[in-house]
Parts: structure tokens; C-alpha cells; sequence
């Protein structure tokens, strides 16, 4: 009696993942790539916001990738939220002579108030977010200009990846941030939007602004998952930018701890979540990789039971691989199955040690608590 009903939950859970799978495999194809001619003008404007604290080892790089923007009418504002390094002077150095960049002082304390400094400054009706540690195409706004005019969305989601991976450790940083991207992605084309990623986001500035106090100051993280979600609860049209243009490239962390520490701040804005299938999908992703972690013990209980979860997890993994494997060619990331066999054997493992830390565990970014 108690391996049929171990069974049974065990079956309905796996079932449930594999449903959510197969939905953004669905989703992701539903997707149009963008239709990117370098001929057809764009009438959009943008006022692209960059919140930055102690980041002067990647300002030049980011300052050389906006300033050389293609084919679009745009604005950059800059807001340094209290930083203690050479930041403020090297930007106020490298765009003197930049007239449509700016750079001003977070009038609050935290990403959240910078990001309102900005806007409420800007002069456009749209704003575009990045992050001070991303790379971007010459055509970046030009492509978000585009999905604009072409998708008339509330919010519109950009492509995020990691540098190109120079080993293992990378390579794992990687294909983890490509799952989340394509799930994102996956779910904004079958209408039931999960996730966002700040690095890369374009909003209507009404829009923001009807937000803005509900993006949950009490967590340093989370403007663009709050953003999204009050855009879902509140019926805006949210798009996914499918095009290489439109790709932002960002660091891998350098070290394991920073990793971890990283994707616990991620996972620790999930107690602020409000919308029931996010919360839904966090709590079966993380249940299933939970049980996976159990599998030895599966075995000591029973050998049936044992392969059985064994089976069921060899399914989510070929499952998983399906769909990270049509943002692998959407990135243009060499993935072959069996080096991801390896990285989705030490999943389980880093999704607990994730939300463990999470819970538990103090969490710091830009020196300060979050």
C-alpha cells in the first residue's frame, strides 16, 4: 500500500513537470523571430536606464556597446547608486562629449530606487533596462524598437545569455541560464508568462510608472519579475524578442561560492512571488529535484521504487535537453547531450544547495544585505 501510493505521488509529480516542459517547448516555438532588415526605419524612441554600483572594471565596454547604437533615436541614462569605487568619474569622463547620455546620482538607496531615479527623468514614452556588466550589438535598441512597433507590447522580454563558456564550470553556468531564458521565453508564447531577466527588458514608461510601487522594495532583486507580474495580473501584452540582435551577453560568475550566492539571491525574491503558476512551477521544479537528490534512498526502501524514480528522472532530463537545446541553437551554444548528461546529474544538487542558502543563509550583493 505504501509503494502504490508513493508511486502515484511520484507519477502525478513527474507528470506535472513533464506537461510544464512540453508547454514551453510548445511555447518557444510559437515564438516569431523578428524580421531584423537594417532597411526598414523605426519611428520608436528610447530611453535606455542603467542602474550601476562599483562596476568600473565593465563600464568602458558597456559605454563603447550604447554609444555605438544603430539606426534608432535614443537616450541613455546612467544613475550611480552610491558607489565607493572610480565609477561616477569614469563614466562622467567617457560621455562628455555624448550629449544624449547622462549621468545622475540615486536620489534613494538600492537597484529599485536608481531604476525610478532614471525613469522618472527619462524623455521617452519607452524604456529599455540593462545591467552595468552586459555586452550589446550595434543593433540592440534598433531590435527592440522593432518587436515595439511590430508586437504594440506593454513589456517586452529581450534574450540574456553568458559569454562564451571556457570550461566546465562556465559551461554549467551556461546551460542553467539558458534554462531559465528559454522556459521564460517558452512561457510568454504559450501566454502564461514565468520569468524575465532585468539585463534585457523594454516597458512602456506609463506602464512602469503604474508599478513602480509595487515592485517590492524589502528585496534588493526582483524589479523585473515584480514588473512582470504586475503587467500579468493587470493584463498587459508581454512579448519575447526573438532575434540575435537583440541578444545581451553577460559575465558567468568567477567562483563557485559567488555562483551560489548569486542564484540564492535569485531564488530568495521567490517569497515575494504573487502569481500562482510561477509559484506553481518553482514548487514542482524544485520538488522534482528534490526527490531525484532521494534516489539513493529510493533504493534502500525499496529497489522497484529505486527505478522507478530512476526512470523518471532519465525522462526529465531527455525532456529538459529538448528544450534547452532550441535556446542552444537560438544562442548559438554548442551543446551536446552528453556533456549536459553530466551538468543535469549535478542539478538536483545545486538547486537544493540554491534554495537551502536561499532560506537560510545570509545574502549580500554590492556589499550590501539583501
Amino acid at each position: 500500500m505504501f509503494l502504490i501510493a508513493v508511486s502515484t505521488f511520484l507519477l502525478l509529480l513527474f507528470a506535472s513537470y513533464y506537461l510544464l516542459v512540453v508547454k514551453f517547448i510548445f511555447g518557444w516555438n510559437r515564438i516569431k523571430p523578428l524580421s531584423n532588415s537594417i532597411n526598414c526605419p523605426t519611428k520608436a524612441q528610447l530611453s535606455c536606464v542603467v542602474a550601476f554600483r562599483n562596476e568600473q572594471a565593465n563600464l568602458t565596454n558597456l559605454i563603447n556597446g550604447l554609444r555605438d547604437q544603430q539606426h534608432v533615436n535614443y537616450e541613455v541614462i546612467f544613475i550611480d547608486d552610491h558607489s565607493t569605487d572610480n565609477s561616477w568619474s569614469l563614466v562622467e569622463k567617457q560621455i562628455a562629449d555624448l550629449p544624449h547620455f547622462r549621468l545622475i546620482k540615486n536620489k534613494g538607496k538600492g537597484k529599485k530606487a536608481a531604476l525610478s531615479t532614471g525613469v522618472v527623468v527619462s524623455r521617452f514614452d519607452y524604456i529599455a533596462f540593462t545591467d552595468a556588466d552586459c555586452l550589446h550589438s550595434h543593433n540592440w535598441l534598433y531590435s527592440l524598437t522593432k518587436s515595439l512597433e511590430s508586437s504594440h507590447a506593454d513589456l517586452l522580454v529581450g534574450p540574456v545569455r553568458l559569454t562564451e563558456p571556457h570550461h566546465f564550470f562556465e559551461l554549467f553556468q551556461t546551460v542553467d541560464f539558458l534554462s531559465l531564458v528559454t522556459s521564460g521565453a517558452g512561457a510568454i508564447g504559450a501566454n502564461n508568462p514565468i520569468m524575465c531577466n532585468g539585463a534585457n527588458l523594454a516597458v512602456s514608461k506609463e506602464v512602469w510608472l503604474q508599478a513602480e510601487s509595487l515592485l517590492k522594495s524589502k528585496w534588493a532583486s526582483g524589479d523585473d519579475i515584480f514588473l512582470l507580474q504586475y503587467c500579468k495580473a493587470h493584463k498587459k501584452t508581454i512579448a519575447f524578442v526573438k532575434s540575435q540582435e537583440a541578444i545581451v551577453h553577460t559575465y558567468p560568475e568567477l567562483g563557485l561560492k559567488a555562483f551560489l550566492r548569486q542564484r540564492a539571491r535569485w531564488a530568495s525574491k521567490s517569497k515575494g512571488y504573487s502569481d500562482r503558476f510561477t509559484i506553481l512551477v518553482a514548487f514542482v521544479v524544485l520538488l522534482t529535484n528534490i526527490l531525484l537528490l532521494s534516489l539513493p534512498l529510493a533504493y534502500m526502501v525499496h529497489i522497484n521504487l529505486g527505478l522507478s524514480l530512476m526512470g523518471l528522472g532519465m525522462l526529465k532530463i531527455a525532456l529538459d535537453y529538448m528544450l534547452i537545446k532550441q535556446g542552444a541553437i537560438f544562442f548559438n551554444i554548442k551543446l551536446d547531450f552528453v556533456r549536459y548528461l553530466a551538468i543535469a546529474c549535478l542539478y538536483p544538487i545545486y538547486i537544493v544547495v540554491s534554495v537551502v542558502w536561499a532560506a537560510f543563509g545570509g545574502i549580500s550583493w554590492k556589499s550590501r544585505e539583501v
